[in-house]
């Protein structure tokens, strides 16, 4: 499903990161667009049909509206042409998915042992370090190391004590996820998906929803989360002037 009535749109995934009342906004069934002063310039975010989507940039374009970073669905960035692709990017990279759930998932092996460190409680104090050297260690391209601090943290400590996977939070109108990493000594025995299953069902008992993206090219982590039970809506994929980063060969 596209549009305004989808889960990407109906949940607030748009607003991550973005406080600010748009300056520009559509709410219909078959496309939600907003139009967003924020700290890195005009952002747009569009997710809906093509034959929506294609007029809605025409006009932005037509009003000379060039945002600094431009956020869609691969359906409607597949059907721009090379002008709107220039105006609108003229860099495209750092594609992701969107996932989410309104439901506990089924329990694995571990989920019960999942830790939630809040952002500033002494919990997190005591194992800080730990907690940040886990995180770069596992996942050193997340965005969650730049913004270690006003994150709430799980974490999954494996037979030896030791931290073997971590992900950040933060809780708003849901809870939403990033750098999920778990250490490549304790790779291969299901404590990534041990870790998602024990952080959803925690926040479950908080908030009425959780999302979280992926990186379009780690294939391997959303087969885990479908085979969980999480939902999957769609792709997103970002443009900008600045060229991308080949994130993939950093992971």
């Amino acid at each position: 499903m596209l549009g305004a009535q989808s889960p990407y749109w109906r949940l607030s995934a748009w607003k991550y990161r973005l406080d600010r009342s748009p300056i520009e906004a559509v709410n219909d069934p078959d496309l939600g667009l907003v139009l967003v002063d924020s700290e890195r310039g005009e952002t747009l975010v569009m997710y809906g049909e093509p034959s929506r989507g294609v007029p809605a940039l025409q006009n932005l374009l037509g009003q000379g509206i060039v945002p600094a970073r431009t956020m869609m669905n691969r359906e409607i960035y597949g059907a721009l042409d090379a002008d709107l692709r220039n105006h609108f990017g003229p860099n495209w990279g750092n594609a992701w998915d969107f996932f989410w759930t309104e439901e506990p998932l089924p329990a694995v092996d571990n989920s019960d042992r999942v830790e939630l460190l809040r952002s500033g409680s002494e919990e997190l104090k005591a194992v800080e370090d730990e907690v940040r050297e886990a995180l770069l260690a596992s996942n050193p391209i997340t965005s969650a190391i730049e913004h270690f601090d006003r994150l709430d943290w799980f974490i999954l400590r494996a037979d030896d004590g030791k931290i073997a996977t971590v992900m950040g939070s933060t809780q708003e109108e849901g809870m939403s996820f990033e750098g999920l990493g778990t250490i490549p000594d304790y790779r291969g025995h299901g404590y990534g998906g041990a870790t998602m299953v024990g952080a959803v069902n925690l926040s479950l008992e908080h908030v009425s929803h959780v999302q979280f993206g992926v990186w379009s090219w780690n294939e391997g982590a959303m087969r885990l989360y479908r085979r969980l039970g999480i939902h999957h809506d769609g792709g997103m994929i970002i443009g900008r002037e600045e060229p991308f980063e080949n994130l993939q060969d950093m992971a």
